[in-house]
């Protein structure tokens, strides 16, 4: 078909389809899909950093809990040693 023998309507939608051909190419492609393998080293990530935030936690709370218990024992110990 020649330019020359198109309508009105079929020349301006023939432009508004290059223009939206041309928008298209000139945005941003939206990010694609992750691969089964970055996946899966996104969520081995994300549980190493929850395991770390867990372990520091437990080396905070574990040290203060294990002081505790053993004051609480050697206390005992004493108060039962008097008793004798």
């Amino acid at each position: 078909m020649d330019k020359g023998k198109l309508s009105d309507k079929e020349a301006a939608l023939l432009a508004q389809a290059r223009r939206e051909t041309a928008a298209r190419k000139a945005a941003p492609r939206a990010k694609a899909a992750p691969t089964p393998a970055e996946r899966l080293a996104q969520l081995m990530a994300e549980e190493r950093a929850e395991t770390e935030l867990r372990k520091r936690k437990m080396r905070r709370y574990g040290i203060g809990i294990s002081g505790a218990i053993l004051a609480i024992f050697a206390l005992w110990v004493l108060r039962a040693s008097r008793r004798r």
